[in-house]
This record gives structure tokens, sequence and C-alpha cells, in this order.
């Protein structure tokens, strides 16, 4: 039976005491080892470069998490990675787009400890126990790529979206039992240590735009123009649909002008973006992209990952649906 790595990465999972605090990782790992002490698969526990709540991770600390799990796979094919569900689905898109299918990787995490108050003890009633033995036997039955498990369920590391604070059944998204995986970026191929750096100083803007008059909308994104963002994605209404003034696409051609992509997304979950109604056809005449409509996770993952790659291109566009 192929032997599975364990990589802890912190979150509600490992936390003890009340207020819930982590528990230090050498000493969570060595109590989960103890848990596991008779089962027959072959696992291996591992601390991941970067342990902390899951609401303070991003992109530099997934790559460093990638650069870890990349080494690992040189004696190991399937991993459970253990995260805060805060941005979960977040490292779950992250994976996909670099991993692709060069490994089995399933992400997991819990809405309750593992272990109660004291640390000596499983947590009554926790979804973390079930959580991760459904992880680890889930691993096998997989084909190689990256996928979110938690509470019975199965998705598409790419598809997820985050539904609930509190409910065990905390995420939702494209089941595999039942949709195929999507397009993968296949990051591994180039991405770089000296890509950290970079990573941890890209600025993105996520605007949620709100009923409000064109004239309100510049007003707003003005303030922008003299420090743009790297990143801007503009959460627009239905399938990618803006009130249209000429003041506003100046100013959105200025921004892209200043070397600040672009990227219409929806504030709607599902369904691919158009340009089929008025209010978002003009769109189409600047030199902005349209988000392909998986999830926010993956959208996020799929801006960082090819800013760190085209970021010096001025033609960026075209590499978008890569």
């Amino acid at each position: 039976m192929n032997k599975i790595a364990i990589v802890y990465m912190g979150g509600t999972f490992g936390c003890v005491g009340s207020p819930l605090t982590p528990m230090p990782a050498p000493d969570f790992l060595e109590k989960l080892q103890q848990l596991y002490s008779s089962r027959t698969q072959q696992l291996d526990f591992f601390a991941a470069p970067v342990i902390k709540d899951s609401s303070e991770l991003n992109a530099s600390d997934w790559m460093e998490l990638s650069f870890f799990i990349q080494k690992l796979s040189k004696q190991y094919q399937n991993f459970v990675l253990i995260h805060g569900t805060d941005t979960l689905h977040y490292a779950a898109a992250f994976l996909h787009h670099i991993f692709a299918d060069n490994i089995h990787l399933i992400i997991t995490g819990s809405q309750h400890p593992l272990l109660s108050q004291n640390g000596k003890n499983l947590y009554p009633n926790s979804d973390a126990w079930e959580n991760l033995n459904f992880a680890l036997n889930s691993i096998s039955t997989l084909k190689a790529g990256v996928y979110l498990g938690f509470h019975h369920a199965l998705y598409h590391a790419n598809s997820c979206y985050k539904i609930h604070t509190q409910e065990l059944k905390a995420f939702s998204g494209l089941e595999v039992s039942v949709h195929s995986a999507s397009h993968s970026l296949k990051a591994l191929q180039y991405l770089k240590p000296a890509h950290l750096e970079l990573a941890k100083n890209i600025r993105i803007l996520n605007y949620y735009l709100s009923p409000d008059s064109a004239d309100n909308i510049v007003l707003n994104l003005q303030a922008f123009t003299h420090n743009p963002p790297d990143i801007l994605i503009l959460q627009a209404f239905g399938c990618g649909n803006l009130p249209y003034t000429e003041k506003l696409k100046t100013l959105l051609n200025t921004l892209i002008q200043k070397q600040c992509w672009i990227i219409l997304s929806s504030q709607v979950l599902y369904g691919e973006l158009s340009h089929q109604y008025a209010a978002g056809s003009w769109l189409a005449d600047l030199d902005l992209v349209f988000d392909p409509h998986h999830s926010q996770a993956d959208l996020y993952a799929r801006a960082v990952l090819l800013y760190l790659q085209y970021h010096q291109q001025q033609n960026w566009q075209k590499y978008w649906s890569i």
C-alpha cells in the first residue's frame, strides 16, 4: 500500500484550550502519530514550512508549501494537507494550478478541533477525525490531481466556495463523482524560489460593485489611479455587466495603461460570462480579460500565478486563457 505524507499547516484542526489556541506543531504531530499508530497504512507526518491562522496566509505561503511538497514528492505520491478553513479553498485552487496531476493530494480541515481542551483526548463529536479519515481512505481511489475533501464529499480543488461559518458542510463545489477536472496552469514548471518575494508584494483589489450610478463608480475607482493595484478584479453583475459612461471607459483604460491588470468577474457564483447584453458589450473594447468563472478562489490563484510569469509582458492578456 502506498505511503501517505500528512502535512499540517494549522487551523482549527490543531487548536486546544479555551479560547482556542494552536497547539505547538511538534506536539500536535506527535499526538496525531499516536492516534494513528495502529493504522495499516504507512503514514508519515510533516509540519508545513508556514503554520499560522489561515486568514493570514497568502500566495507566497502556498508557494513555499508547494516547494516543500515538491521535495517530498521524490518519496511520496500521496498527500493529505490539513489546513484552516478560512482560506482552504484558496489553497486548494492554488495547489491545483501548481501541481495539476503530478501528485495525489487531498486538502482538508475541520470546523471543530481534533482534540479536547486539554489536548489529551479526541474532541467529542468533532468533524476533524472524520474529515481526516475520509481523506486518508479516499486518496488511493482517486486519479492523480488535487482535491478538497470535507464532510464526506470530494470536490475538484479549484471549484470550491466556503458556504458556512459553522455548519459541518462548510464547502460546496463540483463533486468528483459527477464532474471532470478543469484545466490547470501547471505552474510548477516555471515557479522558482525567486518568485516568493514578488508574490508577497502583488497588490490585488477585489472591487465588489453595489447597485450604483456609473458616475459614482468612477469616483470610487479614481482613488486608485495615482497608485493602481497590480491586479484589479471587477465583481460585476450578471454575466459581466457594468453601467456605461465614457468616463468609466476612459478611467479603466487609464488603469490598464498604468500596467494594472483588469479582470472582469461576476457576483453570480456559476455560469459563463459573456458580451450578450449592451451593459457588458462595451467592455470588449478594453484590454481586460474575463474570469473563466470556476470559483473566486480559482480566479485568485490564476491571476497570481499568471502575474508572476507575465507581469512584464505588454500583451499579457493573450496568456490568460492558457
